[in-house]
């Protein structure tokens, strides 16, 4: 069984594991799970984020607005979001944040800008990593950051190459979903045919994207275990295990965990 599988990006408030999520933790663990960090896209998720974060030893929580929430926010969202990095020490990031141009019905650049660099100056006000959402926005996501000193994530990454190495030249890693598994998905295997390991992290989005052996099932943090199994296999030049070895160490690296 693979093992030190850290899941750098899910949603584990989703009402699908809220049946039972002690046991679905709890089985996490069993399955080879050492880590799962909860992501907030608005204020209500959030905030139930770091609820699930002070609760399980082995979940972490990020807080922020997802850019398809960005429009009609509260004045005093960003003070929302502060107080709640703040009362926990279990808050490993601001996100996720970021801009969205391939959603129907998005809200206006210009909104969504505004609040990614809201976003980014709280990140660095509080020295967080920022957890970017990008979504057929990569000219514009990469203007913006350009403009500030920080450190992160980009989410599940699904840019053209030439992109996805901007962002890693930046000194962005990259987070490689279960999308690779799935055809029509050149831009990823040829990203990460040459790609430098220590800019690689791992993540399902659960519940949202299960690999394509498992397609139509809610996915859940130990399908990453697909993810490192492609990746060694279109690397050939590294085990499954080393995969998560490596994709484990780097997000202890950027989160500051122990």
């Amino acid at each position: 069984m693979l093992t030190r599988i850290f899941e750098t990006h899910a949603h584990m408030d989703s009402p699908c594991y809220a049946g039972d999520l002690d046991a679905v933790m709890n089985k996490q663990k069993e399955l080879g799970v050492n880590g799962i960090i909860t992501s907030g896209s608005e204020l209500p998720s959030s905030k139930r984020s770091v609820e699930l974060a002070d609760k399980y030893d082995f979940v972490y929580a990020t807080v922020g607005i997802y850019p398809n929430e960005t429009a009609n926010l509260p004045e005093d969202y960003i003070e929302q979001l502060r107080t709640m990095a703040k009362n926990s020490s279990k808050v490993v990031a601001i996100g996720e944040i970021g801009m969205d141009y391939g959603f129907e019905g998005h809200p206006d650049p210009a909104i969504q800008e505004k609040r990614f660099r809201e976003q980014l100056e709280l990140a660095i006000e509080l020295d967080l990593p920022v957890v970017i959402h990008d979504r057929d926005a990569d000219e514009d996501t990469l203007r913006i950051i350009k403009d500030y000193n920080i450190r992160g994530e980009i989410h599940r990454i699904f840019s053209p190459v030439e992109y996805a190495n901007a962002f890693m030249e930046y000194g962005l890693y990259v987070a490689v979903g279960p999308q690779i598994t799935y055809p029509n998905s050149e831009c990823l295997v040829e990203m990460v045919k040459t790609m430098p390991l220590d800019k690689l992290l791992l993540e399902t989005d659960a519940p949202f994207l299960p690999p394509a052996a498992l397609a139509g099932q809610d996915a859940y943090p130990d399908m990453i275990s697909y993810v490192a199994e492609e990746i060694a296999r279109i690397r050939g030049d590294v085990t499954a295990q080393q995969v998560l070895d490596i994709a484990y160490a780097n997000a202890k690296a950027l989160y500051g965990l122990n």
